[in-house]
């Protein structure tokens, strides 16, 4: 809010010139003020977008993670009830790879859904400082047009009331623009992205896959909350390495 000054030193009163260039400065200050808001707002709006879209994509990224690496599971035990241990090691590994996705894709989801509230609490202050700010203009008018003759305070209270006017323009088409910009940027890039899945709508793993991720050890306790679900048991050991051969004893044929 504009707090006007006490006036001119020593009760001078304020010359009509200044009293006019300051109600002028008022409206040109608030009328860039008013685009910075308003281009915040949209750039907000556009965000809350891109974040409903991101979650959205998270989950489901998730839940095909999830399915995948039960999925791979499944066929390690398989492998494993078969003496194929090689195959279930390997199995095991895409598992893991698929675990991580799933831990990853829940952490983006958890701090999406914790941004959501602090864009709607950003956009709900830059609303209602857009609204403040909308009436500077009459507060500046106010304690200067006094200054002015009658005929001259009626001329410059008309371009306040029609900065103002410009001023207090409802926000919600600039947010439906950029909600609109958001939505068909998100359908472009939908659309124009490289397709990954295969026939049956899962994702190959392939061998640099595996050598591209870290830490895969870091899966193992989602490996286990999904053999709980499955049913299945700890995974399965590794290949022992094989027992050196006995030497005979000497003079023995």
């Amino acid at each position: 809010m504009w707090n006007p000054p006490t006036g001119p030193p020593n009760d001078v009163p304020l010359r009509p010139a200044d009293a006019r260039r300051e109600v002028a400065q008022a409206i040109e200050t608030a009328q860039a003020r008013d685009r910075e808001l308003r281009a915040e707002i949209a750039a907000l709006a556009r965000r809350g977008i891109e974040v409903c879209g991101a979650i959205e994509d998270s989950t489901a990224e998730a839940a095909e993670s999830r399915d995948l690496a039960k999925r791979a599971l499944e066929r390690a035990e398989e492998s494993a009830r078969a003496g194929q241990r090689a195959d279930a090691a390997r199995l095991t590994d895409a598992a893991r790879v698929f675990a991580l996705r799933l831990r990853d894709a829940r952490a983006r989801v958890a701090g999406l859904e914790a941004e959501a509230p602090r864009l709607a609490g950003r956009r709900q202050a830059a609303e209602a400082a857009l609204a403040a700010n909308a009436a500077t203009p009459e507060q500046v008018a106010m304690a200067r047009l006094g200054s002015l003759s009658a005929r001259k305070a009626a001329r410059l209270q008309a371009e306040v009331d029609e900065a103002t006017a410009a001023l207090s323009a409802p926000v919600d088409p600039v947010i439906a623009a950029a909600e609109r910009d958001a939505r068909a940027a998100r359908e472009a890039a939908a659309a124009g992205g490289p397709g990954t899945a295969n026939g049956d709508g899962s994702h190959a793993v392939a061998l640099e896959d595996l050598e591209d991720e870290v830490d895969l050890a870091a899966a193992d306790p989602l490996l286990d909350e999904l053999r709980a679900e499955l049913g299945i048991g700890a995974a399965p050991p590794a290949p022992a390495p094989p027992a050196p051969r006995a030497e005979a004893p000497a003079g023995r044929r």
